[in-house]
């Protein structure tokens, strides 16, 4: 009676060990497909970012040729060799791109975005015919640099006054009747006092291709701009990335 007793312990013993031994199986698999998971999300972050980033740097460039064109030749000769230094970056992180090497391509395509924003700062000083906008304030808004003037409302929520940097956040809503998918994207308001990010606004997102329905006169290009509408009861936040401007009216009456 006891052997077969200690038998029967001993296979119910094989049988909890092989099944501990499932579910830690389970849990090893769950665990690395977690990972895998992980894994790709980043890449995919760095794969996106960097074709942003490339795709601004490419119509900063456009645009910096145009200017180039109409400036004297003295002039324009001081910024021959930063436009190259961008068309270089620009041409190494499309080659990363291409070999997948996406930590090589991000760095690249930011190196290019940066540089082709400090000749579309020199040019923009450049054109200015008035000391109304100093050098340090273009430089600020070809980055992103904003000033809401009053407390406005996004999406419902205060945004208090203050000083900000606008930044593309990923995705926007989905399409409703007519509207074509990526019409719309979430821009961010970056606090400039303590970086957090302190509200996000749903834009409109119109290729520059179209802006001229929206806007008849000077529309900003690779920069942010605020300016009001109906006599203050708006107030419009314009961010132009990659030939689209983002469009967010913020209320300045609350909902």
């Amino acid at each position: 009676m006891d052997a077969e007793v200690a038998s029967q312990a001993e296979r119910f013993a094989l049988t909890r060990s092989y099944d501990r031994t499932i579910e830690l199986a389970g849990l090893t698999e769950t665990a690395a497909d977690e990972v895998e998971r992980a894994i790709d999300a980043e890449k995919q972050r760095l794969r996106t970012q960097a074709t942003q980033m490339v795709a601004d740097a490419e119509s900063a460039l456009t645009d910096a040729r145009q200017a180039l064109a109409e400036l004297p030749e003295d002039e324009a000769s001081s910024l021959l060799n930063d436009v190259a230094g961008v068309e270089a970056s620009v041409a190494a992180a499309n080659e990363a791109l291409g070999r997948d090497d996406l930590s090589d391509a991000y760095r690249e395509a930011e190196a290019a975005l940066q540089a082709a924003n400090r000749v579309t700062a020199s040019l923009v000083a450049m054109r200015t015919e008035t000391e109304e906008t100093p050098e340090p304030d273009v430089l600020r808004a070809v980055r992103g640099g904003i000033d809401i003037p009053r407390m406005v409302y996004l999406d419902g929520e205060p945004l208090a006054a203050g000083a900000y940097t606008l930044r593309l956040a990923d995705g926007g809503v989905p399409p409703v009747g007519g509207e074509t998918p990526g019409s719309t994207r979430w821009v961010e308001f970056v606090s400039d006092s303590d970086g957090s990010v302190a509200g996000r606004g749903l834009a409109a997102a119109i290729p520059d291709s179209e802006i001229g329905e929206v806007a008849k006169s000077w529309v900003p290009r690779n920069q942010a701009y605020v300016d009001e509408l109906l006599g203050g009861d708006y107030v419009r936040v314009w961010l132009n990335r990659g030939g689209v401007s983002y469009l967010v009216h913020a209320t300045t009456s609350a909902p």
